[in-house]
């Protein structure tokens, strides 16, 4: 038998070396169907920050949420629907809401109710207990809903004079502009909110405490307010205005 020569042998190595190089080549640069199925879709653009609509209030704006940052008289405020910002002045009238007890009603004060259910001239069962007279001095009831600082309520709430404590039963009289009254039994449970509304100075608009502000937009977009109002947490969130 004649052998192969030494260089025919060489070259058919150098053959098989190719085309298993090749074929080896071809296999790496295609995916398997496992990976394109299992892939993350991805996006270099990060998401811009939502910005919340004010909501209507009567002829106003308004605004509610946790404070982020306070830089002069601008305040950013952020809440679950976004961002906005609202800028106050010094003929701003700023309110503070701070916690009390049922024990710190007493006969003689003026408090808001705000109703869980029932209505004025009955029998309710409060949401909230607010003291505080209107911006007058006076314990009457206004044309407006009063919101004693807090967001608005389908409702509502009325302002009156505490006749009388008993348990936990407030007995109230409402006093009309036209001075008619209106008697109402305000029960109260383990649910309600007792608070004092107070008038404070501006450098009470710090980081982290709650905010509904009301006003309206300038030119460029930012709430100019003429009302602050500071209300408390409200089961581990700042309370949010709600369309009426």
């Amino acid at each position: 038998m004649r052998k192969a020569s030494p260089t025919r042998l060489g070259l058919l190595a150098i053959v098989a070396m190719t085309a298993l190089s090749a074929v080896a080549c071809g296999s790496s640069t295609k995916p398997s169907p496992t990976e394109s199925s299992t892939s993350p879709t991805t996006t270099s653009a990060a998401a811009a920050p939502a910005s919340e609509t004010p909501v209507k209030a009567e002829d106003e704006l308004e605004v509610g949420g946790s404070i982020a940052s306070v830089s002069g008289t601008r305040v950013e405020v952020s809440s679950p629907q976004g961002s906005a910002s609202v800028a106050f002045s010094e003929s701003t009238k700023v309110m503070e809401l701070t916690p009390i007890t049922l024990a710190g009603i007493t006969p003689g004060l003026c408090v808001t109710i705000r109703p869980a259910s029932g209505a004025e001239g009955g029998t309710v069962v409060a949401d909230a207990v607010v003291v505080g007279a209107n911006s007058g001095g006076e314990c009457k009831k206004t044309n407006a809903q009063d919101n004693a600082g807090l967001p608005r309520s389908p409702l509502g709430g009325f302002r009156g004079t505490v006749d009388s404590v008993t348990d936990t039963t407030i007995a109230l009289t409402t006093y009309g502009a036209d001075g008619s009254k209106t008697n109402t039994t305000v029960e109260t449970n383990d649910l309600t909110l007792f608070a004092d509304r107070h008038q404070v100075k501006a450098d009470a608009i710090v980081e982290g405490k709650c905010i509904i502000a009301r006003g309206n937009n300038d030119a460029g977009g930012v709430l100019q307010v003429d009302t602050i109002n500071l209300p408390l947490v409200v089961n581990g969130a700042c309370p949010m205005p709600k369309a009426g």
